[in-house]
């Protein structure tokens, strides 16, 4: 069994790492090992709880442990800043790499594509941070 020292900030960081990994994992569908995240983080939390961690709460309906409300609530505030700049980063990668393979683009050496790709990239992080999606067009 591996045991680890922990600061309670450090805890208090594994509690905040651990809430928003499981998030990430199964935001969307379970996991395959569901089971079993959901088994450590009980053990993490219920440990946090004996400890005197006002974040963790024995809720009954459950049966377990979990975050109280401010803590789901500061550790959601970081997941919607990743979630947005990730929507940029993808939105404008994926805009520049349709507008290169239109145009040959996979034809290109590498050197050139990325150096093109880039331009692309520069240019649409122009134009997202100047305007938002509010000149944003689709066409059929």
């Amino acid at each position: 069994m591996a045991k680890i020292e922990l600061t309670d900030k450090q805890f208090q960081n594994l509690l905040q790492l651990v809430y928003m990994g499981e998030w990430m994992l199964q935001a969307y569908e379970p996991a395959d090992n569901a089971g079993e995240i959901d088994e450590l983080m009980q053990k993490l939390y219920e440990s946090a709880y004996r400890q005197g961690n006002d974040d963790i709460e024995f809720d009954k309906k459950m049966g377990g442990y979990a975050p109280c409300q401010e803590f789901e609530d500061d550790c959601d505030v970081a997941v919607e800043r990743y979630d947005e700049q990730n929507f940029w980063e993808e939105l404008i990668i994926r805009m520049a790499n349709r507008d290169l393979q239109q145009n040959g683009g996979d034809k290109l050496p590498p050197k050139e594509f990325e150096k093109k790709q880039n331009e692309l990239i520069q240019k649409y992080e122009k134009e997202f941070g100047e305007n938002g999606v509010n000149n944003l067009i689709l066409k059929k």
